[in-house]
């Protein structure tokens, strides 16, 4: 192995990487922040970009989650129970429905016209989701945890 080959599994290990569920053009993505932060202060992002947005916003607005809080939802998500959480103002918030669990948040972003203003954001995640959305959020946890120093 050389070194542009080391340099590169580094690298690769080091970036963050999403995971992404996108049924019927609306995107579900998961994917830790990857910046340095104070012990507890680590971020995974939760991001829905919904089908009617994806051209105008096709990042959307996310639900930026701090890891001493990912815990909670991954329990919530294995359990299948409720679960909210609120962090300066934004608000995360997941439920049975049906034969999945919804997935919501509100935060204060800029809306599709570029006004600040509370965006909501939800997706229902079905059964066959649920669990591979929990392994997605723990993976990348113990990304976001690595960062913090």
């Amino acid at each position: 192995m050389d070194f542009r080959d080391a340099l590169t599994i580094v690298t690769a290990e080091l970036t963050p990487q999403p995971w992404d569920y996108t049924p019927d053009g609306t995107r579900l993505r998961v994917i830790p922040e990857g910046l340095r932060q104070d012990p507890g202060d680590g971020i995974v992002e939760i991001q829905i970009c919904e089908a009617s947005h994806v051209q105008v916003t096709p990042d959307g607005p996310e639900y930026p989650m701090r890891t001493v809080d990912v815990p909670g939802l991954i329990t919530a998500l294995t359990d299948r129970t409720e679960w909210t959480t609120t962090d300066f103002g934004d608000t995360l918030t997941v439920r049975p429905e049906g034969d999945g669990m919804r997935l919501a948040y509100t935060v204060y972003d800029r809306d599709t016209t570029g006004q600040m203003a509370d965006v909501d954001r939800t997706i229902l995640v079905p059964e066959a989701q649920r669990l591979p959305l929990a392994s997605a959020l723990r993976r990348a946890l113990d990304v976001a945890r690595s960062w913090e120093g």
